[in-house]
């Protein structure tokens, strides 16, 4: 059996983004997401749980940082329309609006402040 077959049951447990602005940063993913206060780990960490899944925030110095960010989050969302709104409204950079994809599911895709790619879903 190959590895991709071999872990059918892998699930995402933690994604931790490296950030020159890591409170401003966890506060943009609190407000689009709607999220609870996050936790904190020390000055240099910030995090929340999401359904089985931990985000974190690490806090880096601007010479150990590369812009855009080389992360891409996808979130599975009930409102897809409303959450893309409210990232949009947060400054989030558009690539793609909410769009019926042939398989059915709807997905929209923006940038968070760091360059990130924020994924939208919704089935």
């Amino acid at each position: 059996m190959s590895k991709e077959t071999a872990a059918p049951n892998a699930t995402i447990d933690t994604i931790i983004i490296a950030t020159a602005r890591m409170k401003e940063l966890a506060q943009f993913y609190q407000d689009g997401l709607q999220l609870n206060p996050p936790q904190s780990q020390g000055d240099d960490h910030l995090g929340f749980p999401i359904a089985g899944t931990y985000l974190g925030f690490d806090k880096v110095k601007d010479t150990e940082f590369t812009y855009p960010g080389a992360v891409s989050l996808w979130f599975r969302v009930d409102d897809i329309e409303a959450t893309f709104n409210r990232f949009k409204q947060l400054g989030a950079k558009i690539k793609y609006p909410p769009t019926k994809k042939p398989w059915g599911d709807t997905l929209a895709a923006l940038y968070d402040p760091d360059g990130n790619l924020i994924g939208l879903a919704q089935r």
